[in-house]
């Protein structure tokens, strides 16, 4: 049976972004230049590419700053560059953008998914390996195909730890990819990109309401409210769903059946994931918890229909994905104060 996972992000609009662009390079089956995004709340920068198949299949997608694109110099991989994560040593887990693929082991374990995003649907396969009894995923790829028949496949090949956060920087990178109309060339020009600014938002843990958090949510159709159990929700006035925030964790027992998985958060926290269905096999509720510095936060997403659950659970996703403490949000908005911190005066002799 093919699994699905949705993934989709909203319109770029609200406020511009500058973009500064540092020419096309040619390699020697693909171009490639990178855009950053100058002021982007999300600190991301623009890959725009050719593939290895054609150098008329240009595509784009967008990549967190801590990732860099490499040249291919020892042809290691079937495309002449890669993407790496500066938070990996030595290269364990790297993208390849646009690659042509090969063959794969008969040893190697198969999972078929489908990856929806607002480009269209990829053809997404995990790989699978089992060394002394564990089992564990060593590449993923996602294969897009355009109306004239080009292939757009990108690869992530994951290090031996942690490559649930080298899969999720993936993962958020596949949600952006958007084929472009136009020659590589004709598309390197001073341009503005527009991306959504979300809102934020300061709310306590009911466990202990001296402990505040921070989160984002979507300016369009969203809204804080009371609930009749004396807390704050965000609730998607266009959806109809919400979401419940620093509640306590509910007996996850009470569902017909869920499903575990992870959550990697945007400060790299790991969170647990439930996904509860009805008898009837249909997802009703999403929660996500985890602990941080000794204080466990639990997120619950409710009023999920099958009309409305590929958006609302994308958007829950993003918002307990933003969580930060009040106190860090307070600190990294507030600046740094060299003269409280050195004793200098600030009046001249």
């Amino acid at each position: 049976m093919k699994k699905l996972t949705a993934i989709f992000f909203a319109t770029l609009i609200i406020f511009s972004i500058g973009c500064k662009q540092e020419g096309v390079i040619e390699t020697q089956n693909q171009k490639y230049y990178v855009a950053e995004l100058v002021g982007d709340p999300n600190n991301r920068n623009i890959l725009r590419a050719t593939t290895v198949w054609s150098e008329d299949a240009a595509f784009e997608i967008l990549m967190p700053d801590y990732w860099e694109v490499k040249i291919d110099e020892d042809d290691k991989y079937n495309t002449d560059i890669y993407l790496s994560s500066n938070e990996y040593d030595d290269d364990t887990c790297v993208v390849l953008p646009g690659t042509i693929g090969y063959g794969v082991s008969e040893e190697l374990e198969k999972e078929q998914w489908a990856t929806l995003t607002t480009w269209g649907a990829a053809d997404d396969w995990y790989f699978y390996e089992t060394v002394d009894g564990v089992r564990r995923p060593v590449f993923r790829t996602a294969t897009f195909t355009d109306e004239n028949g080009n292939y757009y496949i990108f690869e992530v090949q994951f290090p031996e730890e942690n490559w649930e956060s080298c899969n999720a920087n993936y993962s958020d990178m596949i949600a952006t990819f958007n084929t472009l109309q136009s020659k590589l060339e004709d598309t390197y020009i001073d341009t503005e990109i527009f991306q959504e600014k979300w809102k934020s938002v300061t709310l306590p843990l009911l466990a202990d309401t001296d402990k505040k958090f921070v989160i984002d949510y979507p300016p369009s159709g969203w809204a804080g409210e009371d609930s009749e159990e004396g807390y704050d929700i965000l609730v998607d006035n266009e959806n109809s769903c919400s979401v419940h925030a620093g509640v306590p964790l509910r007996d996850i027992a009470e569902a017909a059946s869920y499903e575990e998985d992870v959550l990697v958060l945007d400060n790299n926290e790991m969170a647990k994931r439930y996904k509860l269905y009805d008898a009837q096999g249909l997802e009703y509720m999403e929660i996500v918890t985890f602990t941080y510095q000794d204080s466990t936060y639990n997120f619950e997403l409710q009023n999920m229909t099958e009309a409305n659950k590929d958006i609302c659970t994308s958007n829950f996703e993003s918002i307990v994905k933003s969580f930060r403490t009040y106190d860090e949000e307070i600190d990294a908005t507030s600046g740094y104060d060299v003269f409280a911190a050195t004793g200098t005066s600030t009046v001249s002799e």
